[in-house]
């Protein structure tokens, strides 16, 4: 991706002209570092008028040799560790400035469960089959300044013109999580033990509303997602020779 040397261009005088922050304070170490290092990966891209922003491209592959390490991410509708695990903070994070700047969505996936750091239809999952891109299609060069400070990743767009942009998420509907009982041995014969506490699934739509002179003068549907509900699983003791504790 180019660098475009600010510095020495007389003619272009940048602003910003949007940006868009997430919470990631609360990250396992390993998550934190991944997170950084896909900051400092992106931070300082230029892109010129229709060149293509590509999250993969820009910060290379998630592996142990490219400095990622592991920690959780979504896979299948779970939780599983994996290298790399964080990015996709990142990946949302810039998509979500990239709205307000105005660029071009060209390639998008929303993740199979939702996130927390997001309203729904605002992620951006990223592997190494999904990219995240966007067009610059505003009429001059645009800089990314990406940082991460440790407890909040900080995601700016520079460039000429900018527009006025709100993102808007809407629920449309809840998708209720299923209870599933598992037996266990290891405990005492009907004691129970919540295992996971469960969550909703829900469908959501994704709108952009424009304003002109603080008046909104259109609104644009961009996604529609379906986020998978995540069971409540109880752990149910068979053990008959266990005390059961009082």
């Amino acid at each position: 991706m180019p660098r475009y040397d600010v510095a020495n261009a007389s003619s272009y005088e940048p602003k910003l002209i949007a940006h868009f922050s997430t919470y990631y304070g609360e990250s396992s170490q390993s998550r934190k570092h991944n997170v950084e290092l896909a900051a400092r990966k992106i931070d300082g891209t230029v892109l010129y008028p229709e060149d293509e922003f590509s999250f993969n491209d820009t910060v290379g592959k998630r592996t142990e040799a490219n400095g990622f390490k592991s920690a959780l991410i979504i896979q299948d509708g779970s939780f599983v560790e994996g290298v790399g695990g964080g990015v996709c903070q990142v990946s949302s994070t810039v998509y979500n400035c990239a709205l307000l700047a105005g660029m071009t969505i060209s390639s998008i996936r929303p993740h199979s469960l939702p996130v927390s750091y997001v309203a729904p239809s605002f992620d951006a999952m990223v592997s190494s089959e999904t990219d995240f891109r966007f067009v610059n299609t505003v009429s001059g060069p645009v800089t990314l300044k990406v940082v991460a400070d440790g407890m909040y990743i900080r995601a700016e767009i520079y460039g000429i013109d900018g527009v006025s942009v709100r993102r808007r998420s809407e629920t449309v509907a809840v998708l209720p999580h299923e209870t599933e009982y598992i037996d266990d041995d290891t405990l005492p014969l009907g004691k129970e033990v919540i295992d996971s506490y469960g969550k909703d699934g829900l469908k959501s739509e994704g709108y952009l509303d424009f304003f002109e002179n603080g008046k909104m003068i259109r609104s644009v549907l961009i996604r529609r997602d379906t986020y998978k509900p995540q069971k409540r699983i109880i752990l149910r003791g068979t053990n008959p020779d266990l005390p059961v504790e009082q």
